[in-house]
């Protein structure tokens, strides 16, 4: 880069900042009043139950997790609040509770939790304000069910794209059952994020709950190694190349492993060419073109900004955008990430990355 290129110094510069991944609170006991008419054999069930974080989903951890904030004050106002504080002009939201829907074990309540939930959000959220949009989340218990649930919210505005909670799934993305999935996807120019979660790593490969004595062991591993199985069976089985026209979103595992994932993609896709017939070029390729890549969580770099700096340039900074992760404790403020990389990178590609690859991806004029 030149010594010439125009810097920003200040976050005051940017015209627009976006959060690409944040989220809202919502509670089993919100969704019930949207669950619609066809579900009312799951809503009985619903009812019995005492406790839904063990008799609807599968929710456990071996010691507990974050001090979290009282959600039961969480509205839309707050969300507004958030926004304002940290000076975010827009972003993404999505769900809390049903990061976890693959623990629920009943394939049919799965599916009416995501229909409820998708409900919800347009009315509660995203109906009041002109700065959020949404994701159509689905139950990937039922991928036919899932793509009638894109068809029937793709048409709403403010449905953004389609959001694939991916901590516990089994079989992993790239299997050939999910294909309704990503076929509803691209007929209707959605992106398709995957978000993994702690709670829902359960027995699921490659973070299986046995031996893990703390939420702390968990938490460093959950997030980054479900999204590296997930991304390599979808990369190796063909999934961009049978959906050509589809584009990804990764969510809340950071940027570090992603230059050494498609270094040992690359590496196996070369070495074993024969196994892997679907790719018409290297997975990095892919990798660079097809997906985006969420910040949050920045790590402790703060003792040399620089390094993020260095991660976001092997990937590709076209394909990297900022994201928060608020309400939940530990989230980045857009000053923290703007602040390791102002020195490193030209306005443009600044701005790109605070907010106007966000913009892009999700569809929203700025």
């Amino acid at each position: 880069m030149s010594k010439q290129a125009e810097k920003v110094t200040s976050l005051d510069q940017l015209d627009y900042v976006f959060d690409g991944d944040a989220h809202v609170t919502e509670r089993v006991d919100d969704l019930v009043p949207y669950l619609d008419d066809r579900f009312s054999d799951s809503r009985r069930i619903l009812s019995y139950a005492q406790n839904y974080g063990t008799e609807i989903y599968s929710n456990t951890m071996p010691t507990p997790g974050f001090e979290q904030r009282d959600y039961d004050t969480w509205d839309l106002n707050a969300k507004l609040a958030e926004l304002e504080d940290f000076g975010l002009d827009g972003g993404v939201v999505g769900p809390t509770l049903n990061l976890n829907i693959a623990t629920v074990d009943n394939d049919r309540i799965a599916v009416a939790l995501a229909n409820a939930y998708n409900s919800w959000l347009l009315d509660e959220i995203l109906d009041g304000t002109d700065a959020l949009v949404g994701t159509i989340l689905v139950a990937l218990h039922d991928p036919e069910a899932a793509a009638e649930e894109i068809d029937e919210r793709a048409s709403e505005s403010d449905m953004r794209g389609v959001y694939l909670p991916d901590s516990g799934v089994v079989p992993p993305l790239g299997h050939r059952m999910y294909d309704p999935i990503y076929e509803a996807a691209e007929r209707h120019d959605l992106p398709v994020l995957m978000h993994s979660s702690t709670p829902a790593t359960t027995n699921a490969f490659p973070t299986q709950r046995f031996n893990n004595e703390t939420y702390a062991e968990e938490h460093v591993i959950s997030h980054p190694f479900t999204h590296m199985w997930n991304l390599t069976t979808m990369l190796f089985r063909g999934v961009p190349d049978r959906f050509p026209d589809l584009e990804f979103v990764v969510q809340e595992a950071g940027v570090g492993w992603i230059p050494y994932l498609m270094w040992r993609l690359d590496d196996h896709y070369l070495e074993f060419d024969d196994e892997i017939p679907y790719l018409d070029k290297l997975p990095s390729k892919y990798m660079a073109e097809r997906f985006y890549y969420t910040t949050q969580p920045l790590g402790h770099t703060a003792r040399n900004g620089a390094h993020i700096a260095w991660a976001i340039e092997m990937i590709g900074p076209d394909s990297v955008m900022y994201s928060s992760d608020m309400p939940h404790k530990d989230f980045d403020p857009p000053s923290e990430l703007f602040n390791r990389i102002r020195g490193h990178f030209d306005a443009d590609t600044v701005r790109g990355i605070m907010g106007e690859t966000g913009a892009s991806v999700f569809g929203i004029d700025i």
